[in-house]
């Protein structure tokens, strides 16, 4: 069981790696709506928990259809156990991991509400805003992803690496540093994703099946969807709102959605651009927000509860203030620092 009213610190990587090595059962875990890093390195996670003889079980609050749909390409995914596992485990057995999420209530309601049941928590993750909620914290916001601290662990653990590690590795990288176009990309990354390449993975591989795999339902639901594009500021500030009623028009669920907000990225002249997402399940209304010259969305996101990274942040709203409300405030707030 956790201790109730520590103050959380920074800590080094080789104290989470004295953490894993006296410790023997696990429990790792990643953000709700996950992308390629939050998947990959925890899959890659349980690779080397595995390796290193301990007992993981990676467990996630998505909705298990959404993983098969979206990861199915990468190895061992169909490791990924839905929540109610939890039922048949004494959560004071396990320590927790959890890769790739800024704060406790991202990991969703049942990971959030009951964190303190856990023996520990370790926190590993490169969000600058991360809040520090593990026992043990392992934050490097100056890394493309958190599959670049995965690469790490590897190296410091003298772990062999193979084409099925490297796999999960590179998707974490790839997808998390836009294809090594945002700035987060430096020269170590791609030195790392070199070394990845150099146990025979073919970098066509992951552009097929991240990038080149959308339905033809998906190309008609952009369609409508940018015919209905909106702008300010002379097209500095583009967006779209996502209704559920567009998606179950074209038959698609929210995570089909994610390649949208880079989309409207294309446009030349956009500085800011984002999407509004209704999530009637969820009972949420969520923003996802990006930037390009160095404009910090972050603190945007910051002013409505939410967090991320200067040039991609994330916010969720009740559902009850309405899209419009929502859309105001943001529209709102964006040209104050456009």
């Amino acid at each position: 069981m956790r201790v109730k009213g520590v103050i959380r610190t920074q800590n080094t990587l080789d104290e989470v790696l004295n953490e894993i090595k006296f410790n023997d059962n696990f429990i790792i875990t990643f953000h709700m709506n996950p992308d390629y890093d939050a998947v990959g390195s925890a899959l890659a996670m349980f690779y080397i928990l595995r390796e290193i003889g301990k007992n993981a079980l990676v467990v996630s609050e998505e909705d298990n259809s959404v993983i098969k749909k979206n990861f199915s390409f990468l190895p061992l995914y169909e490791e990924i156990k839905e929540i109610s596992v939890l039922n048949e485990l004494n959560p004071g057995d396990y320590t927790l991991i959890s890769l790739d999420s800024g704060e406790e209530k991202r990991l969703g309601r049942t990971f959030s509400k009951d964190i303190g049941q856990f023996k520990k928590v370790i926190n590993i993750d490169h969000h600058y805003d991360n809040n520090l909620f593990g026992d043990v914290n392992y934050i490097d916001s100056e890394v493309s992803g958190t599959g670049e601290i995965i690469y790490r662990i590897v190296e410091l653990l003298n772990i062999e690496l193979n084409k099925e590690l490297a796999t999960l590795i590179y998707a974490s990288i790839v997808g998390d540093s836009g294809s090594f176009r945002f700035d987060s990309t430096k020269p170590s990354t791609h030195l790392i994703a070199a070394k990845l390449l150099e146990t025979g993975i073919k970098a066509s591989f992951f552009t097929k099946n991240m990038y080149q795999n959308k339905s033809i339902d998906f190309i008609k639901f952009e369609g409508e969807l940018f015919t209905n594009i909106k702008t300010a500021l002379d097209n500095k500030i583009v967006w779209v709102v996502i209704t559920n009623e567009i998606l179950n028009k074209y038959n698609l669920s929210d995570s089909d959605t994610e390649p949208v907000v880079e989309d409207i990225g294309r446009i030349k002249d956009c500085k800011v651009y984002f999407t509004i997402k209704e999530k009637i399940k969820r009972g949420l209304i969520t923003v996802a927000l990006r930037s390009k010259d160095d404009i910090d969305v972050s603190k945007v996101a910051q002013k409505f509860g939410g967090g991320g990274h200067k040039s991609a942040s994330g916010i969720s709203f009740d559902i009850s203030l309405g899209l419009e409300n929502v859309e105001k405030k943001i529209v709102e707030e964006l040209k104050e620092i456009v």
